[in-house]
């Protein structure tokens, strides 16, 4: 840090007393009570605010004490759409919250990691998973603030007290680690965990991918940078956070949150095109069409997304993520399919009896204006009651036991010994919100209805 000015009784003349006060505020105090009044790190300062080692929401509630209310209140700590809920990935998080496995290669190699559901949930430490069927216990000073506030952050599965933790990354220079903290979440923290769901880059939401942080445009023309002919925007551009609860509504459609979320028609208005013509497609009596309609003509134009999941088929192992899956088909350059929805959506209820031999798992509501989706299908197991059942990821991941995945997963959610199995295909839909393509892809849309 440089020295502090030392000026004599007589050299105070306005001039030098002016520059006195500006070194002053350049290299004056740091510490939790400069955080506190929201002053800006300086450079050369060390860490954040003085502050150079972390331990989660501990460490930063001494300074921003109503944010920890903020965050617990907020669906991505609460996770109200996950747990209790049955999807057709990792099926049930709430028995696959964090745990030690040991992935054994087909190549005779093993390796122990700790990881699961967890590990891109905003909870931080050793911390308690929700019971089953339950919600995400209160534990202020288990919160991960910085891996949503700093790019430079990672952290990695351990053993804590002899129970699996999250911990940050030990090779990590904490005090950088803290100097990169930024108030608004980048496109890359969020990319973090969005992008990576389902278990790999681009595996499950179709229409994002880490690429997508910093974009060509022909790929995402609102995260594009302006240097490339892009919008320049990021996630909390349309995303708007108030209070740590980010507007919008999560692409399996299920839950909702914030106020603020910006739409199309936000910046472009209703009625964005020279022609009359194309701006009745909007706003058409019958069936208008949402502006993603055409400006989505394809999704998964970087990398290939799944479109199925097979259950009843011999897992796989997967050497991009190091660990056993199901069988799945892997697809790209997809066209939407287009479907009416009013906003609102219908879900398997965990435990409902099934009675056919197919299933709509998720999906929209009808209602009057088209919208573009991703089809995600698959074959899963449902038990001798007729409800589908629960995986315990742990026999999957490790070793690719499926039959043990089941047969643990239905005594621990159902508390019932598994006797029997049968198949049913299900359906889940999809929202498509980003990959929007330059504009002249649209034209490409027209053929699909005017033929």
């Amino acid at each position: 840090m440089p020295a502090q000015p030392r000026l004599s009784p007589a050299a105070l003349t306005l001039g030098a007393l002016a520059a006195f006060l500006a070194a002053l505020l350049w290299t004056g105090f740091s510490g939790p009570a400069e955080a506190a009044k929201g002053r800006k790190p300086r450079p050369g300062s060390s860490g954040h605010h003085g502050v150079t080692t972390y331990q989660g929401s501990a460490t930063c509630k001494q300074c921003h004490s109503n944010k920890v209310q903020e965050v617990l209140d907020s669906e991505h700590y609460r996770w109200a759409g996950k747990l209790g809920k049955i999807n057709d990935f990792c099926i049930y998080p709430d028995i696959n919250w964090l745990q030690q496995i040991t992935v054994a290669a087909p190549d005779g190699t093993s390796k122990t990691t700790v990881t699961g559901c967890a590990s891109c949930h905003v909870s931080y430490g050793e911390f308690t998973p929700p019971a089953v069927g339950g919600t995400m216990p209160v534990q202020a000073d288990n919160i991960d603030c910085l891996i949503c506030h700093s790019d430079a952050y990672r952290r990695v599965g351990t053993l804590v007290n002899g129970k699996p933790a999250l911990v940050i990354d030990p090779s990590l220079n904490q005090a950088a680690v803290l100097a990169a903290i930024k108030k608004t979440p980048s496109a890359q923290a969020c990319l973090n965990c969005h992008a990576r769901a389902g278990g790999g880059n681009a595996i499950k939401q179709g229409d994002l991918e880490l690429a997508q942080a910093n974009p060509p445009y022909d790929l995402d023309v609102h995260l594009a940078t302006t240097a490339v002919g892009g919008a320049g925007l990021t996630c909390v551009s349309c995303h708007t956070v108030s209070a740590h609860k980010i507007a919008g509504k999560g692409n399996d459609l299920r839950v909702a949150e914030g106020s603020g979320m910006k739409t199309c028609t936000t910046c472009h208005g209703t009625a964005p095109h020279g022609s009359g013509n194309l701006n009745k497609h909007y706003s058409r009596d019958k069936q208008p069409l949402d502006c993603t309609v055409c400006h989505i003509p394809t999704y998964a134009r970087g990398l290939e997304t799944e479109t199925r999941r097979d259950f009843s088929a011999a897992a796989e192992f997967d050497p991009g993520v190091g660990r056993w899956e199901p069988h799945r088909l892997l697809e790209a350059d997809l066209t939407p399919v287009w479907r009416t929805w009013n906003g609102t959506s219908f879900f398997y209820n965990l435990g409902t009896a099934i009675s056919g031999d197919t299933l709509t798992l998720a999906g929209p509501n009808p209602g009057t204006r088209l919208y573009p989706f991703k089809v995600h299908t698959a074959r899963m197991a449902v038990d001798q009651n007729h409800r589908l059942i629960p995986l315990k990821s742990a026999p999957l991941w490790s070793r690719g036991d499926l039959n043990l995945a089941r047969v643990q997963g239905e005594l621990e959610v159902f508390g019932t010994n598994l006797t029997s199995v049968r198949y049913v295909e299900t359906t889940r839909y999809f929202g498509l919100y980003h990959q929007v393509a330059p504009k002249e892809a649209a034209k490409q849309v027209c053929a699909r209805c005017h033929k």
